[in-house]
């Protein structure tokens, strides 16, 4: 117990350190992002940022990997319903409003283009973007177990494609009617014949 409670300082600062991160790569994209930045608006000394990210690219690695489990956490099945219905609850989580903000947008532009720009942070893109279409195709191999694997990840590949072209078009003012109809649309490519 004493142990947890010790912990719960570090992992508070770890936090707010990684959510300043992420504000500022949102707001002014990498040029934004320095130690001395991310103290400011985390509240925090750059000292204590420097003790625990040696620099940019260390902030910017957390960054993306903190991305990464959002992402896991979307195709992460809810117990106790159906294979079609955790399915479903997965594909409409993308078109919740807090993703559809423009500062969250704003931040994934920001993480794609480091991930360009970069070998070590397309490394943990691609591998956080294998991470959520495999979790995916779990998802849809456990709605329809007659499809082959192969078939599944194809079909994961398809609708990332469209949740990140929902995104991209949300940025431009993309109507609720329009937000259902890709989701819809990838239920069918997810769940159709």
């Amino acid at each position: 117990m004493t142990g947890s409670s010790s912990n719960a300082p570090q992992k508070d600062r770890d936090e707010r350190i990684l959510d300043a991160v992420l504000r500022l790569l949102a707001q002014h994209g990498i040029s934004g992002v320095s130690i001395r930045a991310v103290g400011r608006e985390a509240g925090v000394a750059p000292g204590l940022v420097g003790y625990y990210f040696e620099d940019k690219t260390a902030l910017i690695r957390a960054a993306l990997r903190r991305i990464e489990e959002q992402d896991i956490a979307l195709v992460t099945a809810v117990r106790g319903s159906s294979p079609q219905a955790r399915l479903r609850t997965a594909l409409r989580r993308v078109a919740k409003p807090e993703f559809l903000t423009t500062e969250y947008l704003a931040l994934r532009l920001q993480l794609w283009a480091l991930a360009q720009a970069h070998d070590d942070f397309a490394h943990i893109n691609t591998t956080a973007q294998e991470r959520y279409r495999s979790g995916l195709a779990d998802l849809i191999k456990a709605a329809r177990p007659e499809l082959t694997r192969a078939e599944c990840g194809k079909r994961a590949a398809d609708v990332d494609v469209v949740q990140n072209g929902l995104w991209l078009t949300a940025l431009l003012g993309l109507d609720r009617a329009s937000l259902r109809r890709a989701v819809a649309r990838c239920e069918e490519i997810a769940l159709g014949p």
